[in-house]
């Protein structure tokens, strides 16, 4: 659809382009406001993948090779957040942000998704962890290293390959969200890429199959290629945590 003209996308919308249109990118990128709204996606994709997988991990080391007496009550809070859908929240949540006075800010939605984010990190990198042998911080602790030592020299480089996995897992769900970003990014310049599509499909209308294809094609591109990249990551972390069990 995104390399028929106007008039062939009404004419012949589930066959083979005749000829490739290639204009309708070059008028997507230059209409759409791409490049704004693709900065922002990216900032607030990596600024949720950085913040969820240094707390996230720490918590999750904490949970599951240290015994201390909120144990089990942290763990079990941090399990409910997978019950916690954002939009049952979306109301408080807004009250805190403007509170706060963040709202139309990056952290306005980067601390919100990272909070919504960690419940899945924690949980995933406990069950990778309680598989590890004792033995290996009882070695560290042997030869004088600490415990923040332990964790970022011997810990964390064995648990890589499910920090990546959530890495594609976080990109995927923060690249397609839209109700929270709709909601605290209310002006044109914060707002990601799903946000502005949908400005894009107001101002267009249904005229034009062949621009609005070509819009979602770009919108959905690096999501596209960041699985393409990671599924293989997802794999290995799966089978690292079967051959470790």
């Amino acid at each position: 659809m995104s390399l028929k003209s106007k008039s062939e996308a009404y004419d012949n919308p589930f066959g083979v382009p005749s000829s490739l249109d290639w204009l309708n990118f070059s008028e997507a990128l230059s209409k759409y406001h791409f490049y704004t709204y693709f900065e922002n996606s990216l900032i607030y994709t990596v600024g949720t993948i950085a913040i969820t997988l240094a707390t996230g991990s720490m918590l999750a080391y904490c949970l599951s090779r240290m015994q201390w007496k909120l144990n089990s009550a942290v763990l079990f809070y941090v399990s409910m957040g997978l019950i916690v859908p954002i939009e049952v929240v979306v109301i408080p949540l807004f009250q805190l942000v403007k509170t706060l006075h963040i709202k139309n800010s990056y952290f306005g939605l980067i601390l919100p998704y990272s909070g919504f984010a960690i419940a899945s990190c924690v949980l995933m990198l406990y069950a990778f962890l309680r598989s590890l042998p004792k033995e290996l911080e009882e070695a560290a602790c042997i030869d004088g290293a600490n415990v923040y030592q332990t964790y970022i020299r011997i810990i964390f480089p064995i648990v890589m390959p499910a920090l990546l996995t959530q890495c594609v897992l976080i990109f995927i769900r923060i690249w397609n969200e839209f109700p929270l970003a709709f909601i605290i990014a209310s002006k044109d310049q914060f707002r990601p890429l799903t946000v502005g599509l949908l400005g894009f499909f107001v101002n267009v209308g249904v005229t034009d199959w062949g621009l609005i294809g070509a819009s979602m094609l770009l919108s959905s591109l690096p999501m596209i290629i960041v699985y393409l990249v990671g599924n293989e990551k997802i794999e290995n972390a799966l089978t690292a945590g079967a051959i470790l069990k």
